[in-house]
């Protein structure tokens, strides 16, 4: 039934969470952070995940939020750090982070085998999620890669999964899933483009949302059950 697999990166594939509590700590290191390093990287992550939501939206750019979500950190801390300086620290320790979720390199290698066409298709910073990959376990079962930035927009914007067929050379919708843990940018993308959707619920939340997925999974290994 299925051809093509579009895979999202962080919180798919990759754990971002443990990558950006390593990336923070050690920006705040190199900033000689006094205070709790917990503490204000929890009330950083808040603040990341609201403007990521804006990102999906169109209301804030890429080249902003960068460095924005860590400005706001500051102002409300009342740190006279430079948020771009940070900012580029903290890329540059992410981008060396290759953690993977539980199950990433098994499913990927079985998708290779079953003959799946893979594709990444992420919103993340390419920079970072280019040098992520090509340090994974999971990069040689990956066909091919599609940064948000690279294209313009972001999922769940219809455009990027034009940018994303057009890429693999493919036309028929019935044929692709799309695989990722955002509601909001994964499933609703997969949904505005007409293909099937697969929702990764890792930490079994409830679905409080319209956005109905056409499959919802807990492990990346109860893929095998679908594809």
């Amino acid at each position: 039934m299925y051809e093509v697999v579009l895979l999202d990166a962080d919180g798919t594939l990759f754990n971002y969470n443990m990558a950006e509590k390593y990336a923070l700590g050690e920006a705040f290191k190199k900033f000689s952070y006094k205070g709790n390093i917990e503490e204000i990287s929890k009330r950083y992550k808040t603040i990341n995940l609201n403007l990521w939501l804006e990102l999906e939206k169109g209301n804030i750019t890429k080249d902003k939020l960068r460095y924005e979500r860590f400005q706001r950190l500051f102002d409300e801390y009342e740190l006279d750090f430079d948020a771009q300086e940070f900012s580029e620290n903290y890329l540059l320790s992410l981008s060396e982070c290759n953690f993977l979720i539980d199950g990433a390199e098994d499913i990927c290698k079985y998708l290779k085998d079953k003959g799946y066409k893979v594709v990444i298709l992420t919103n993340g910073i390419k920079k970072v999620q280019s040098s992520r990959l090509g340090r994974s376990d999971v990069k040689d079962y990956i066909d091919d890669m599609v940064v948000s930035e690279e294209v313009g927009v972001n999922k769940p914007d219809p455009l990027i999964y034009d940018y994303t067929f057009n890429l693999v050379n493919h036309s028929d919708k019935n044929s692709v899933i799309m695989i990722g843990d955002s509601l909001t940018a994964d499933i609703q993308g997969g949904i505005n483009y007409g293909i099937h959707t697969c929702w990764l619920n890792l930490d079994n939340i409830s679905n409080d949302t319209n956005i109905n997925p056409t499959y919802e999974i807990y492990s990346l290994s109860q893929l095998k059950d679908i594809l």
